[in-house]
């Protein structure tokens, strides 16, 4: 039902955020364990970490934080209190600057357990930021579905996940709008 997938590693973000499907329902990081599989499965947790009830409301702090970033490159108006919350999460994940083989500068998570896989997420981030592909990746305007897409139209002015969709259904419901306003202004 929804949309193409974003550029290389930012997938692994948009991905992240997509856990959750408001529109269904549906939640995928139910408890610690679900989170484990996740992030193993997206090669984002290495090791034999175990993870707590903690490390769950950390990751899912930072999912519904990028969400509202997502939103606000959609438009929306930030909430005041998602830098904060970003913020003190991102104090609690370390990484560090790394030279690659090619003499470039990337960014390396330093931390264990849930905050090594957050600060993979956060380098993804920080490099999609400096090549301009950030400001692309957003999430569904219509406010039952807000699902993570990649806006690929050619002047990044895409606002739902699907036009076949949400779109149509929004553009359906602003019609019916304006018909009902025009009927009670007679």
């Amino acid at each position: 039902m929804h949309d193409q997938g974003a550029p290389g590693d930012l997938e692994l973000v948009r991905a992240f955020v997509n856990t959750l499907d408001m529109e269904d329902g549906r939640e995928e990081l139910t408890d610690p364990r679900s989170l484990r599989d996740w992030l193993e499965a997206h090669g984002l947790l290495h090791g034999d970490a175990e993870l707590g009830e903690d490390d769950l409301r950390a990751a899912l702090t930072f999912r519904e934080c990028l969400r509202d970033l997502l939103a606000a490159n959609n438009c929306h108006p930030l909430p005041a209190d998602t830098v904060g919350k970003l913020n003190q999460l991102v104090g609690a994940i370390r990484v560090a600057f790394r030279f690659d083989p090619d003499g470039g500068l990337d960014l390396e998570p330093c931390s264990s357990g849930v905050y090594e896989a957050l600060g993979h997420m956060l380098a993804i981030i920080y490099a999609a930021m400096l090549e301009g592909t950030w400001q692309r990746l957003k999430v569904c305007r219509d406010e039952g579905c807000q699902w993570a897409f990649y806006d690929h139209s050619k002047n990044r002015s895409g606002t739902w996940c699907t036009m076949q969709v949400c779109g149509s259904r929004n553009k359906a419901r602003n019609y019916r709008s304006r018909k009902r306003a025009q009927t009670t202004a007679r």
